[in-house]
């Protein structure tokens, strides 16, 4: 059955190119493919690159909350700290 549906097709070689008629080799090498960046992007870009050369945790800063947690002189701001919870969705604000 299955040397039927051949002959009804046709054999076609597997390495056979079929091209499109009305079109040519030439034409596929003249075509060429861009793209074009916004200034916005560009500005993005480039702000982009100017973060990454920032370090991810600011040693100063955390070498600073270290010495006073050590010493006992931490004291957050109960409320500044509640505050920041709930905006980031941690905590609800109990109305």
């Amino acid at each position: 059955m299955i040397d039927k549906i051949s002959g009804v097709y046709g054999a076609t070689p597997v390495n056979k190119i079929n091209i499109k008629k009305g079109r040519s080799d030439n034409a596929s090498a003249q075509a060429s493919d861009g793209v074009e960046f916004s200034g916005f992007a560009k500005e993005l870009a480039k702000a982009a690159q100017e973060l990454k050369k920032l370090p991810d945790v600011r040693e100063n800063i955390v070498e600073g909350f270290r010495k006073q947690i050590q010493e006992g002189t931490y004291a957050p701001d109960p409320d500044k700290v509640a505050r920041s919870l709930i905006v980031a969705g941690l905590l609800d604000s109990g109305e």
